[in-house]
């Protein structure tokens, strides 16, 4: 059996719209802070996954402050 610490918790798809627009705005307050960028890379990885619709490992693309802000302004929509 698989220790709970090392289960992968599964979204259902109505869930997904909200954990992308916490992970923006959790993003979007490491940017203006600009001082965290290993904590901004962990949860950018997050969105990563769920925004994209990865088959298989996904390739992370080289990840920045500028390449963050750029990221959020293009292809993660706000929730209204």
């Amino acid at each position: 059996m698989v220790p709970l610490s090392e289960r992968r918790h599964r979204l259902y798809s109505h869930e997904i719209p909200e954990v992308i627009e916490g992970l923006r705005l959790r993003l979007e307050k490491l940017l203006e802070a600009g001082d965290d960028l290993e904590r901004a890379e962990v949860a950018f990885r997050a969105l990563y996954r769920l925004n994209g619709r990865i088959v298989g490992r996904p390739r992370y693309p080289e990840f920045s402050w500028d390449f963050l802000k750029h990221y959020l302004d293009v292809y993660v929509p706000i929730l209204e």
